[in-house]
């Protein structure tokens, strides 16, 4: 068993490192500017006031260098070949984003950062004039769209009419001509570079590798929305969720393990049936949708003034120095609702399920045989029947739990329990991505951990399995 436990686990490696390139990936396709959302500010633009300019984007670049985010994002990057190797310092994004629309166009990196160095020197230029005529507005409005094309007939037109408002300004004239000029060789050059790519190695001086290293030492980074730590963040909700979810989890396998038993073997009585019909009838009535019932007949006096009986939401205010008595109620009576909402579909499902396992269990020869040998009925069932028919249940139960963790988003959206399912709500509606691929790993983690645990109760069960952990090449 020990051995087995140890491949598991270092079959595990692998699959977490899989898991964590996807995140990672995953991450890194969203939209929107990072550095941006951790500033918290909209995109500044260089069309006026360049001093202010300036030091905002003093103040981006070091925003991103503190967050690794003007690095490579992975260990090598696999580029068109006309991509210039420093393409990831260019900031901000969408500086960047509008560079590779160039690239894409006109190819030639070195002609098209001379084209861009130009048009911001004209740009300063313009701003800079001290006596402005009755077009100086029009005219850097035109400059400014320099910085934002990339189709090539719509920049010949904008530098066409610019020669035409400068033909009176031969120093402006002269700049605006050495401009065309660089267009017009960038324009002609060739385009192949886009058609076959390059390797380039960029070394552990990347951003998966500060992500995975953080990750490993328990550091899942900064909140973009508070700056706050993630991981302290998740601690903190998973501890309300993990206790929401056990208690449901408890009242909900064991009032389902009681039903699924008392259903199989009481099967053709009216009361298993009424009890087969209210089970059926739960079931159709989604989760939230019971949450909402409970907490509008249980939580005010609109039914009667005995209706009034629970606190209608959050998790309870526990005051300094309270007893443990006292703490136990205050979370009792506030969770109690909340447990009740997803322990009576999950008892349900159980209940059916461990039912229909059972009654196939009684048929086979085995339980017939150890009837006739004069084992008491009892004893039949519930050494051998209910034991053999956990398996399903177990399986059922693996793939149930892990979701329990972020799938009772909505109860805790009900009820404003700030677990798990809250944090990951606001987080996605806030774009804090940091914290939702931080629960993606969580989960990830949680999951792997409840297969392994249900493998090691499957062994514990039937000796079948345990001896094929024993023996793998048997």
């Amino acid at each position: 068993m020990l051995s087995y436990v140890i491949r598991r686990l270092l079959l595990f490696i692998p699959t977490i490192l899989v898991i964590s390139l996807i995140a990672f990936g995953l991450s890194n396709m969203v939209s929107g500017d990072p550095v941006g959302l951790i500033m918290g500010e909209e995109a500044f633009s260089s069309d006026d006031k360049p001093s202010e300019y300036s030091s905002w984007l003093e103040e981006y670049r070091r925003t991103a260098s503190q967050y690794h985010l003007d690095i490579p994002k992975f260990y090598f990057s696999i580029l068109p070949s006309n991509y210039p190797d420093t393409l990831y310092k260019v900031l901000p994004f969408a500086q960047r984003k509008y560079v590779k629309s160039l690239l894409h166009e006109f190819n030639d990196w070195a002609l098209i950062n001379r084209y861009i160095n130009q048009v911001d020197s004209l740009q300063y230029r313009l701003v800079g004039v001290e006596h402005k005529s009755k077009k100086h507005t029009q005219i850097i409005n035109l400059v400014n769209q320099l910085g934002r094309l990339t189709q090539k007939d719509k920049i010949e037109s904008v530098l066409n009419k610019l020669k035409l408002e400068q033909s009176n300004d031969p120093v402006a004239l002269s700049s605006i001509n050495d401009l065309a000029q660089v267009f017009s060789q960038m324009s002609n050059s060739p385009r192949q570079g886009m058609l076959w790519p390059k390797f380039r190695w960029n070394g552990r001086k990347n951003q998966y590798h500060y992500w995975l290293v953080g990750l490993l030492k328990g550091d899942l980074g900064k909140s973009i929305v508070d700056q706050k730590d993630v991981g302290s963040k998740i601690r903190n909700a998973l501890s309300k969720t993990l206790l929401l979810n056990f208690l449901a989890l408890f009242v909900g396998v064991f009032w389902g393990f009681i039903l699924g038993v008392y259903l199989a073997v009481r099967r053709k009585g009216w009361m298993a049936k009424a009890w087969l019909s209210a089970i059926y009838a739960i079931m159709t009535v989604p989760s939230f949708w019971l949450a909402s019932l409970l907490v509008i007949f249980f939580t005010t006096s609109d039914y009667g003034a005995w209706t009034n009986i629970f606190p209608s939401e959050g998790f309870g205010r526990i005051p300094e120095g309270a007893s443990f008595f006292t703490k136990v109620s205050i979370r009792l009576s506030h969770l109690t609702l909340p447990v009740l909402s997803m322990a009576i579909p999950l008892a349900g499902v159980l209940a059916l399920q461990l039912r229909r396992s059972l009654i196939a269990e009684m048929k086979k020869n085995y339980i017939k045989t150890a009837t006739l040998k004069g084992i008491s009925r009892r004893r039949v069932i519930w050494v051998h029947g209910v034991r053999n028919s956990m398996f399903p249940i177990l399986t059922m139960l693996g793939s149930t739990l892990p979701g329990m963790i972020v799938g009772s988003l909505a109860i805790e959206l009900v009820f404003n329990i700030p677990g798990m399912g809250q944090l990951l709500y606001h987080s996605i509606n806030s774009k804090d991505w940091s914290v939702v691929f931080g629960i993606l790993m969580l989960t990830s983690v949680l999951t792997i951990i409840n297969l392994l645990l249900m493998d090691i109760l499957y062994a514990k069960l039937n000796p079948k399995v345990r001896l094929k952990m024993n023996n793998p090449n048997g």
